[in-house]
């Protein structure tokens, strides 16, 4: 059975996921891997076929989407270029990270398609749902790489097609401490905003990661580190606490690790406002921008921190095995049964 797996690269998350799922996927298929998107900080750790240039959110240096710099950075003429070449018979499934370019060329060829993604749980009804005026936002977001079947992934299981966060291997058997100060990754805004913010708590030892940072620098109990995995899941797994996006990967592995957290959401974008939602119904801390003028909830957070308590089992074999399940009763024209 040949299968592509197709996977977006904006972002750190889909990246780190995927580098968890493929093993399972390539013990039961004929594997296939694409990327589209940016170039992405993490490296895949696999061969990839093609790496398309996709769709992609770009954002200001305070945190929010930068509509304009979304609208003309995109070439939407190559996007349908890509969509309408691609040989998406030669594959009897195609499982899409909340990738677009194969998600909308097996739509248009009637090729069958599987999505696996944190976005998809978002609009499945029995996620708890926000304010009236985001349902056409949601409703956009689920056009955005459209699946026949859709598995989402959440930090709380609310149907039977909704499974736990992949959470890295090396953040499972890793060693748990305290002591080694507050973990900051914000990529949506800039060195500046952070440092000025930061400077307000000369007492705390932070540690802020960045793609700005080419290599670790000190300023007092300030240290600035480059991206990289190994390093920041250390620093993640001896942190007393970590301020980040509303991100789905790196929020589900602080919460894994029982670290107190602070998310901050990205203006402007749908997804991570859900999450910080459901964030903040479980007891973490939600801050709606980070500014000199914002920082009573990161005092108050930082004198009184709270553990979340989570249980993320490990669902990666039971969510392939039904991956294969799902594509035979579709194949052979099986009645499929769902207790949702």
């Amino acid at each position: 059975m040949k299968v592509l797996y197709a996977i977006q690269s904006t972002g750190n998350g889909h990246i780190s996921r995927a580098k968890e799922i493929i093993p399972y996927l390539e013990r039961r298929f004929n594997l296939d891997i694409m990327l589209s998107g940016p170039k992405n900080h993490l490296d895949l750790g696999y061969p990839i076929k093609n790496h398309f240039q996709g769709l992609t959110l770009h954002f200001n240096k305070s945190g929010s989407i930068n509509w304009m710099k979304t609208l003309f950075k995109n070439n939407l003429f190559q996007f349908i270029r890509d969509v309408f070449s691609l040989r998406v018979h030669d594959y009897d499934l195609v499982i899409t990270d909340f990738e677009p370019v194969y998600a909308w060329a097996c739509k248009f060829r009637g090729v069958l398609s599987f999505g696996i993604s944190n976005q998809i749980s978002l609009w499945q009804k029995e996620t708890p749902k926000m304010k009236s005026h985001f349902k056409i936002s949601l409703k956009l977001l689920k056009y955005f790489a459209p699946t026949k079947l859709e598995f989402g992934l959440h930090y709380q299981r609310f149907n039977n097609r909704m499974f736990s966060p992949i959470i890295r291997s090396k953040l499972r058997s890793i060693k748990v401490t305290q002591g080694g100060g507050i973990v900051v990754y914000l990529p949506a805004y800039d060195l500046e905003n952070i440092t000025q913010v930061l400077a307000l708590f000369p007492k705390v030892q932070w540690t802020v990661f960045s793609k700005e940072i080419k290599q670790k620098i000190t300023k007092g109990l300030l240290n600035f580190c480059p991206i990289n995995e190994d390093n920041f899941l250390n620093e993640l797994a001896q942190c007393d606490g970590v301020i980040t996006n509303a991100g789905f990967t790196t929020t589900s592995e602080a919460l894994f690790l029982g670290k107190p957290l602070i998310a901050i959401p990205m203006r402007g974008q749908i997804e991570q406002s859900y999450n910080a939602f459901a964030l903040k119904k479980m007891g973490a801390t939600i801050i709606k921008k980070l500014s000199v003028d914002k920082t009573t909830k990161i005092t108050d957070w930082l004198d009184n921190p709270k553990v979340i308590k989570v249980n993320f089992e490990n669902d990666l074999n039971y969510l392939v095995d039904q991956i294969a399940l799902d594509y035979i009763k579709n194949k052979y024209g099986a009645k499929m049964i769902y207790d949702l």
